[in-house]
């Protein structure tokens, strides 16, 4: 017999090998499975996503605390000038002064008169204050879901406070877009 450079393997050895190349294939078919599994891609898809939002989440996180910061800086800083213009317009105007004084004591008055009546009324029908107190419940419990859903979720909550700031820093501009165009609207009338 003449050599052809393939070698002899008795039937057993042809056996073995080929059960192992089975198993071989059914180890790569199990990983390929394991791959292309609904379950497995919607789990690398979501991580992968959760991924996505982290990243832009962490690159926007300092932007979003910079305006915060200077969107709330300004508003003091409005806050701030409003309280001097009207503490100056009431050094200014002394009978203005006066008169915003009563006009406090009398609504003070009136607040504490509406507030004694309001429980009179409450106290001759029990259904309504029953009623009351279990709307006031509800707006506690309402309030109260409120801050725990703040609390679990302090993302969200850092987005609602700059989403807060910038629509006082817009409302802010409007009003002074505003003033400006009626003083320039007086200007123009009174020349």
């Amino acid at each position: 017999m003449t050599s052809t450079g393939a070698s002899s393997t008795s039937p057993d050895e042809i056996r073995s090998d080929i059960e192992a190349t089975r198993a071989r294939l059914g180890d790569d078919l199990d990983e390929l499975s394991a791959r292309v599994s609904p379950s497995q891609v919607a789990g690398r898809t979501a991580h992968d996503l959760r991924e996505r939002v982290n990243t832009a989440t962490n690159a926007v996180r300092p932007k979003v605390a910079a305006a915060t910061g200077t969107a709330t800086e300004k508003a003091r800083h409005t806050a701030d000038q409003a309280k001097a213009t009207v503490r100056s317009q009431l050094d200014a105007h002394p009978q203005v002064a006066a008169t915003a004084h009563r006009a406090a004591s009398t609504a003070g008055s009136a607040a504490g008169t509406a507030t004694h009546t309001v429980q009179r009324q409450l106290d001759a029908h029990p259904q309504v204050a029953a009623k009351v107190t279990q709307a006031r419940d509800s707006a506690g419990d309402a309030v109260g879901t409120g801050r725990r859903k703040a609390a679990e979720n302090p993302k969200a909550t850092g987005l609602a406070a700059a989403g807060a700031a910038a629509v006082a820093l817009l409302l802010t501009a409007v009003r002074r877009r505003r003033r400006r165009r009626r003083s320039a609207s007086s200007a123009a009338d009174a020349s």
